[in-house]
Formats: C-alpha cells, structure tokens, sequence
C-alpha cells in the first residue's frame, strides 16, 4: 500500500516538475527563414497571393499525394504591397499564421523576402516540449520553399 502511495506521490510530483519546466517555453513562437532574390514585390508575391501556384514552389502542397491539405483552410488576413498573411488550419488543430514578407535594400537591386510562421501555444507540457522540434521539421519546409519561389522569380 505504501508503495502505491509513493508511486503516486512521485508521479504527481514528476508531472508538476515538467509542467513547471514547460511554462519556461513561450506560448508564442515565430519561426522565421529569409532569402534574398531579385525582382519586384508584385513578381514575388504573386506565387504566395496565387494559392493555385502553391504545388510549384510550397513543399506542403507539392508532396501532398495523400490530399491531407485539401481539407485544410487557408484564411487571408493581410495584403498588401509588400506582405501577404494566411490563417492556415487543418480539421481539429490550432490554426497557423503564416506569412511573406518583402524587405528593399536601397544600396542593392536585391530584395530580401522573409517567411515566417507564428505557433500559438497552450500550456499543456507536451505541446511546449513538441515545439522544440518545430525548427527542424517546419524550417526545412521553409527554407526549400524559399529556394523554390526563387527559381520561379527568376524565370
């Protein structure tokens, strides 16, 4: 009984030590990659305003053989002439602010265009812990995606 008692105690107190350990981790990330390129806003922009580019250059929508993000609901919340912003949700999952940005660069005939993701969290411990790994599985994706909308500018 006694036993069972500690088990339970110790439980308790592991659970309370986690969450303590996960309320350390933001409840808001951006994740952020940049790639400088040349062309005009409207020539950029064109792929992310444009969501029937999006299987040429968005790595989600490319590799999507099981339509897993035909369901998805994709939400415009800004546009303008230098920044696009999407909502992005899937059934059942918190929505994602994902988002384009173009940067001029008065000494260059470069424009930088920077893609960011913004993860609201809850505070439940797995959550926190889970967006630790957010960089190397959504970062990659961006960074390719990057790399793909510069090809297609450059054509």
């Amino acid at each position: 009984m006694q036993l069972i008692k500690l088990g339970l105690i110790s439980i308790v107190f592991l659970f309370l030590v986690i969450t303590g350990i996960s309320l350390l981790i933001p409840s808001h990330i951006r994740l952020s990659k940049a790639i400088n390129m040349g062309g005009t806003n409207e020539s950029i922009l064109y792929y992310v305003r444009n969501k029937n580019t999006w299987p040429q250059w968005h790595p989600a929508f490319m590799q999507d053989t099981s339509n897993r993000n035909s369901n998805m609901v994709i939400t415009p919340r800004l546009d303008n002439d230098s920044e696009v912003l999407y909502q992005m949700q899937l059934p059942g999952k918190r929505p994602i602010m994902s988002g384009w940005k173009v940067y001029h660069h008065a000494s260059t005939d470069s424009l930088t265009l920077q893609w960011y993701m913004d993860f609201h969290l809850p505070w439940y411990p797995w959550q926190k812990f889970g967006s630790l790994l957010y960089e190397g599985t959504y970062g990659r994706m961006m960074e390719q995606g990057l790399n793909n909308l510069k090809k297609l500018s450059n054509n």
